[in-house]
């Protein structure tokens, strides 16, 4: 993780321009690569196509044909198998599969806010370096952020010097697997919080069921969320919750969390 001292402070007019916009600029690293996208949340109504995040591609469903059942899934508060084993997908780490009726019941769903990306086409855009994403933004509006009202004024306005990331919204994913091998001693919450964010975030932009349910609500990797934060919060509640970490076996966490960040990085798109 870079020192705050290696990280850009943002001019006047930058944060005037990501306030004004409701947008931000996003740094994500992955594996080998690392780089610069955008996202902005939006209220799910005023977004064409709302609703429809959990609808699986072609592809996601030939994967799902194959997933295990219920009672073959490792469960990473149990103990890790061998690590000679297949790896499972992230899916399998999900307590329940998405079902059709719940993608009908998202569509009556009432308004929530929704994250909306850089993405085109099923990939999100990733650029390598901030020249490229600005020039990328200000002459392209062939992707799905371009559907936000404020997305003409970002065009117009954005520099290179406003490819400027704030330190929650940048994401190592390339150090939560080698994190979580660590053992529970090693483990960084703060870390671990914000890769499980940024990835609800991207799978539900990404329309990916398998990051879905992998982080979904009672899912196990939900769980272990949920016990780092209460640890984060502190105080007598946050000793207690260190001490239950414990129960969390951390290979099969770095298994679960390998699929997750897998799917992410079948999905980008790098550029520039």
């Amino acid at each position: 993780m870079a020192a705050d001292s290696d990280v850009p402070a943002r001019s006047a007019e930058t944060d005037k321009l990501w306030n004004e916009t409701s947008v931000d600029p996003v740094e994500l690293h992955l594996g080998k690569d690392s780089g610069f996208t955008l996202r902005a949340y939006r209220m799910s109504d005023t977004l064409p196509g709302a609703g429809n995040a959990e609808e699986t591609e072609a592809d996601e469903a030939d994967a799902a044909a194959g997933e295990t059942d219920d009672d073959e899934r490792p469960d990473i508060a149990d103990n890790a198998e061998d690590e000679d084993a297949p790896e499972p997908d992230a899916a399998d780490f999900a307590d329940e599969a998405i079902e059709a009726d719940d993608e009908e019941d998202a569509l009556d769903a009432e308004p929530e806010e929704v994250p909306v990306f850089l993405t085109r086409k099923g990939k999100l855009l990733v650029f390598r370096e901030p020249e490229a994403l600005v020039a990328y933004v200000r002459e392209q509006s062939d992707h799905d952020l371009a559907v936000i009202e404020e997305y003409g004024e970002l065009q117009e306005r954005l520099t290179v010097d406003d490819i400027v990331c704030d330190e929650d919204d940048t994401y190592e994913l390339d150090l939560v697997v080698a994190n979580l091998r660590g053992g529970h001693d090693a483990w960084e919450p703060e870390l671990l919080i914000k890769a499980a964010e940024v990835g609800r975030d991207l799978g539900y932009a990404l329309k990916n069921t398998s990051i879905i349910g992998a982080l979904s609500p009672g899912s196990p990797l939900d769980d272990l969320d949920e016990a780092f934060r209460v640890v984060v919060e502190g105080g007598l509640r946050g000793k207690l919750a260190k001490r239950r970490l414990r129960k969390y076996d951390a290979q099969q966490a770095a298994i679960a969390w390998r699929g997750v960040i897998g799917k992410i990085n079948d999905h980008v798109e790098w550029r520039g």
